[in-house]
């Protein structure tokens, strides 16, 4: 049986600032938003990542659950830099 190897596309960096917002979170969310970024570092596109077009740290944003994981990409040398992490609330998108 030939097993099926995937290579990842993009590499994930945390900020500070992210790690700091995840270590607060409740470990289930940790869980699902770390195999969220697993699944961006291997395909990006296939998720609900949306493009952001007012907030000026981060190009993209994707949701997991109640949490909102907010992201800048850089195309050219394929890294995924996870900025914040937050609760959606009305306050989020400040």
């Amino acid at each position: 049986m030939e097993t099926t190897r995937y290579l990842k596309v993009y590499q994930i960096t945390f900020s500070k600032k992210a790690l700091k917002s995840l270590k607060k979170i409740p470990i289930d969310y940790q869980v699902k938003i770390k195999k969220a970024s697993d699944r961006l570092s291997l395909s990006p596109f296939d998720l609900d990542l949306r493009k952001l077009s007012s907030y000026y740290q981060a190009t993209h944003r994707l949701r997991v659950g109640d949490y909102r994981i907010f992201l800048r990409i850089d195309f050219e040398i394929k890294i995924i830099e996870i900025v914040e992490i937050e609760r959606r609330t009305t306050q989020t998108y400040h």
